[in-house]
């Protein structure tokens, strides 16, 4: 049985997922909210150079927050980093555009 945890980004979320593997999970889901969390795939690029095993997950990826190739290239990057670790998920996300108000 595999469990994970999710969190919000932020410039310390590496800590945590670090000492999640350490304590045997296998995934970290990170959010993608820009108004409520920092950046994806910093916050995934920073826990990629400190972890070895833990799947680092995108808990969702919101394809209208930014365009296609973007997302593309910041998932090919990190998989440079955690080769086979990158897993994805993509939905309409909302808490950035609740945020302000639409």
């Amino acid at each position: 049985m595999d469990f994970g945890i999710s969190m919000t980004t932020s410039a310390t979320s590496w800590q945590v997922v670090k000492r999640a593997e350490q304590l045997g999970f296998t995934h970290a889901w990170f959010y993608d909210s820009q108004l409520l969390c920092g950046d994806i795939f910093v916050g995934m690029g920073a826990a990629a150079v400190n972890t070895s095993k833990i799947k680092l997950c995108t808990g969702v990826l919101v394809p209208s927050n930014r365009i296609a190739p973007v997302a593309a290239c910041g998932l090919a990057t990190l998989n440079q980093m955690a080769p086979g670790r990158v897993e994805f998920g993509i939905g309409t996300g909302f808490t950035a555009r609740r945020m302000m108000g639409t």
